[in-house]
């Protein structure tokens, strides 16, 4: 993708520019030599950049290397479908090699024993499918007492690929996180950060992987206390259904056999992962939705497996970690995916005439609603938010309110008095109503019209 290519440019070139220094410091793999930037403020931090911490298929630890890392710009994102983009010659972005994490620091450990930094690391967003770490940067962060980490992962077909048995149990993405936790238990400290203190955050999927990794055996130990902005694990978009169909979908696309799981992962293996990334095109009914066909899953089995019941019923059961948690919603958080649509009138017009078709999807209740029982439900839906009104230009805010209180809202504060309810340690939650100068929904719409409340 162009803009992503020249965003990435924009940044190294920043990035070399604004060095003063370069500071070398020693990680596990070897040393590492970063930058020196100013902050927001103008206060100098050190960033390093482009930390490999592990390899895929199977998330392993990234190996030795010799010499001095250059970690001086972030690694390549994720190779991933870029379906918000419009351009199809631009949709396909990343790389495969991609399992890197950036570190940024104020103060690095001196002579003696000074004391350590709490530890932010922020997980991004982007539905499970799209995204890098390096979209959210350090500049505000370093104007405070603290360490700040982000990170790649898997995303998508490469990320959440799942057969439903031992060969490919699913979420190598969440894994990919947590193989990244691990590396910041081992390693933070030499940044000056404290391993003892680690606070997990991230925004829609990266907020519900935040929540997810309280329900997952995989990483305990690995954070003290999370906060989840605009997802949760109980949000219906974060459960992905129906994934050993997709599987079999895009298998039979690149001509490999379906009916066993280990000759077909074997042949999609000697299939180019930009194809198979691109048959992502396949699963999106309308637009670029369901937005979110792959995500996390419960494992059947594995030996491994990140998640092996569903959230609810671990937080019934009082397996969550008890860890402070705070988790936040925003008043229009059905501008996401309704930006891409709210001020075009054809897109508008087609909702309207294909509302039964297409709300399954947009809705993210194909898999859990029978097909039979669709229609009625569909109509239900319709008649609570329009009445007798058609959707169109008028009607915006009712469809934004549909859709937030569908994706986000209505679990977002059920996860919220579960964990409250079953959990020992405090829990907080707050709604976000502030209306910014700039928003993720102007760029998706091409508007500055407010389409909430």
């Amino acid at each position: 993708m162009k803009v992503v290519s020249t965003l990435w440019a924009i940044w190294a070139a920043a990035s070399l520019v604004s060095a003063l220094t370069g500071p070398t410091i020693h990680v596990e793999q070897g040393a590492v030599k970063g930058t020196t930037l100013l902050s927001a403020g103008g206060r100098p931090f050190q960033a390093f950049q482009g930390i490999p911490y592990g390899k895929a298929p199977e998330p392993v630890p990234a190996k030795p290397w010799v010499g001095v890392w250059p970690a001086e710009r972030p690694g390549s994102p994720c190779l991933q479908y870029m379906q918000t983009t419009h351009q199809e010659d631009e949709k396909i972005v990343g790389s495969e090699d991609c399992l890197y994490l950036n570190v940024y620091t104020p103060k690095l450990p001196g002579t003696g024993k000074p004391p350590l930094l709490d530890v932010i690391v922020y997980i991004h967003g982007g539905a499970f499918m799209l995204g890098w770490g390096h979209q959210y940067g350090p500049k505000y962060y370093m104007d405070r007492d603290v360490v700040y980490v982000t990170l790649n992962y898997r995303l998508g077909v490469l990320g959440f690929l799942s057969t439903e048995d031992e060969v490919v149990p699913g979420n190598n993405g969440l894994k990919d996180q947590v193989l990244a936790l691990k590396w910041l238990q081992r390693n933070i400290a030499a940044f000056g950060g404290n391993p003892d203190s680690v606070t997990i955050s991230g925004t829609s999927a990266g907020g519900a992987s935040v929540h997810y990794h309280y329900f997952s055996p995989m990483s305990r130990g690995l954070f003290h206390r999370g906060m989840s902005y605009s997802g949760s694990a109980l949000c219906p978009w974060t459960q992905a259904e129906g994934l050993r169909s997709k599987a079999n979908l895009i298998a039979a696309s690149l001509g490999c056999q379906t009916s066993l799981s280990r000759e077909m992962v074997a042949c999609l293996r000697k299939r180019p992962a930009e194809k198979i990334v691109a048959l992502t095109k396949e699963l999106l009914v309308w637009l670029y939705n369901p937005f979110s066909p792959f995500g996390p899953t419960v494992e059947v089995a594995g030996n491994t497996p990140f998640l092996i019941n569903e959230p609810l019923s671990d937080a019934l059961e009082i397996k969550l970690k008890n860890l402070p948690w705070l988790t936040s919603l925003t008043t229009e958080e059905g501008l996401y995916p309704a930006a891409e649509f709210v001020n075009n009138k054809q897109h508008l017009q087609e909702l309207n005439k294909r509302f039964v078709e297409i709300a399954p999807f947009l809705l993210d209740y194909n898999y859990t609603v029978p097909l039979e029982q669709q229609p009625q439900v569909t109509e239900e839906i319709r008649k609570k938010y329009f009445g007798d009104l058609p959707i169109g230009p008028d009607t915006v805010k009712q469809l934004v309110k549909m859709i937030g209180d569908r994706l986000f809202n209505v679990d977002g504060e059920l996860a919220a008095r579960f964990q409250a309810r079953v959990s020992q340690a405090p829990v907080y939650f707050y709604l976000f109503s502030y209306r910014g100068k700039h928003s993720l929904s102007e760029v998706m719409s091409g508007s500055t019209d407010n389409f909430g409340e």
